[in-house]
């Protein structure tokens, strides 16, 4: 949303909540007029008199007000640097109202200001970033990785290379699954039957106390969600109710709600109790998983399927031989490690180099996905009429 033409705005560039400097942005014509009420300079100037791009020291409100200092950007762009406390940017904010700005939000303010929309949708991202590797990978987007990709199929559109330009727009959505998930975590659940140690192992994923531990079957009744990273890369677990027939109103609810939870997944973890693998019953490992799934009534694509042996600490020497399983101890911390890399290979199976282009937003993989379509049928000018959409603001 932009705001009116000719108004003067007022905007908190800082991020919501405490810190040690807040940044107040006021701009448009009146902007000066407005500062200039508020604000007592330590020279004794007036804000006109300032030189510009200059840092200038001064009070709030009065000689004796709270001190911070200002810049002006130019006659009609200052910045005011106060103390970062809510009430400080409180009093900034509304005395600035009180003297006729607009108050907008930072995502306003910035699409009065970016000249390029994929600069735009990658700042917003960034703000939205939940760790340091999934930011990283969004500011070499906001540094114009993305932006120059599709300067370079442009070209390719324009002299009629609709193969090549395939190649490369497959290249970007082959990307793109990681892209969507730098702003919003994979969905992990963790099911399994009852009693097998789902809620422990999610606790010991986590590290600590999220989930109910009962040693009786049918406990976790609802799902349990928790937000961790692996490996840099944001992941919430959900711990679902085991997976049984009953009879009970409650539990079917539970139950209900974990298999739409299992199909919503990115990945799923199913746990089998290392115990079960002394039954008589159970020649194979395949045999016991394909059972329990069957028994479940519960579908689930093998792709997305990850499969670990709990409380393998109980048996000792008669370990079961679980190959290309993870064998771990959710309570004695048994190769959890272990089991932390495997989700995440299975989550981003090749990690971006640094630089590389990659589509962040729904709507940049659905326009790619058009011009591939383009391409795929020779058809140049209407994939460049739909990379020209691609560069306008949602």
């Amino acid at each position: 949303m932009s705001t009116t033409t000719g108004s003067t705005t007022v905007t908190v560039l800082t991020a919501e909540g405490r810190s040690a400097i807040a940044v107040v942005a006021v701009v448009g014509p009146l902007a000066e007029q407005a500062v200039d009420q508020y604000f007592r300079a330590a020279n004794g100037k007036a804000l006109a008199q300032q030189p510009l791009a200059r840092i200038v020291y001064g009070r709030w409100g009065s000689t004796t007000g709270e001190d911070l200092v200002i810049c002006r950007r130019d006659t009609s762009w200052i910045e005011v640097h106060c103390h970062g406390g809510v009430a400080s940017i409180a009093q900034v904010v509304d005395h600035l109202v009180a003297a006729g700005c607009q108050q907008t939000t930072w995502q306003e303010w910035l699409a009065d200001h970016a000249a390029d929309p994929l600069f735009l949708e990658a700042h917003t991202a960034l703000a939205e970033a939940s760790t340091l590797r999934t930011a990283k990978v969004l500011l070499d987007q906001y540094h114009g990785a993305l932006h120059c990709a599709m300067l370079a199929i442009r070209l390719l559109l324009s002299e009629g290379a609709a193969r090549i330009a395939h190649e490369k727009l497959q290249e970007l959505l082959g990307h793109a699954a990681l892209g969507l998930h730098l702003t919003q975590p994979w969905r992990v659940v963790i099911a399994g039957l009852p009693n097998v140690g789902k809620s422990s192992l999610i606790n010991a994923l986590v590290g600590y106390q999220r989930a109910i531990v009962f040693d009786q079957p049918g406990t976790t009744r609802d799902v349990v969600t928790a937000t961790t990273a692996i490996e840099g890369w944001p992941v919430s677990f959900s711990d679902t109710a085991g997976l049984h027939q009953t009879a009970d109103e409650l539990e079917n609810k539970g139950i209900a709600l974990a298999r739409k939870r299992l199909s919503e997944a990115d990945l799923v973890i199913w746990v089998l109790d290392a115990q079960e693998f002394e039954s008589q019953e159970t020649t194979s490992c395949e045999e016991l998983i394909a059972r329990q799934l069957k028994t479940s009534g519960v579908e689930i694509d093998h792709c997305s399927l990850l499969l670990v042996v709990n409380k393998i600490d109980l048996l000792g020497d008669s370990a079961p031989n679980v190959e290309n399983l993870c064998a771990v101890s959710a309570l004695a911390g048994t190769d959890l490690d272990t089991l932390l890399s495997m989700i995440a290979n299975s989550l981003v199976p090749q990690p971006p180099p640094t630089g590389v282009a990659i589509p962040f937003t729904a709507r940049q993989v659905t326009l790619l996905k058009q011009m591939a379509e383009h391409c795929q049928q020779e058809q140049c000018e209407q994939a460049l009429e739909t990379l020209a959409i691609f560069y306008q603001p949602s």
